[in-house]
């Protein structure tokens, strides 16, 4: 009668050992490989956040000086014709009180 069961040698152990071994280092190889080109992924999103907040900041600014009074009152002369009235354009009303009706 034969054995079924056949025990490991040592050279047998050892190559089962070396390559889990092999399988491990190349998993944490390929692990680190996607970590790394992540980690860049993440630096060139981080970098145009920046930039955009840069740009962000610069437009809000521009719309500021465009929509002030100065910018806007140069703009209305010259686009519509129109012009800053005199004294004697301006009328002004008197306010009705509230409790009278007309």
């Amino acid at each position: 009668m034969a054995k079924s069961r056949v025990a490991f040698r040592g050279r047998t152990r050892v190559a089962l050992i070396l390559g889990a071994f092999v399988l491990v280092a190349l998993a944490i190889v390929w692990r680190r490989t996607i970590g790394i080109g992540e980690s860049e992924r993440l630096a060139q999103l981080d970098a145009k956040r920046v930039e955009l907040e840069g740009e962000r900041a610069r437009l809000e600014s521009e719309i500021r000086d465009a929509s002030s009074r100065q910018t806007l009152g140069a703009s209305v002369e010259h686009r519509l014709g129109m012009h800053i009235p005199t004294d004697k354009q301006v009328v002004i009303l008197p306010r009705s009180r509230p409790d009278e009706n007309p």
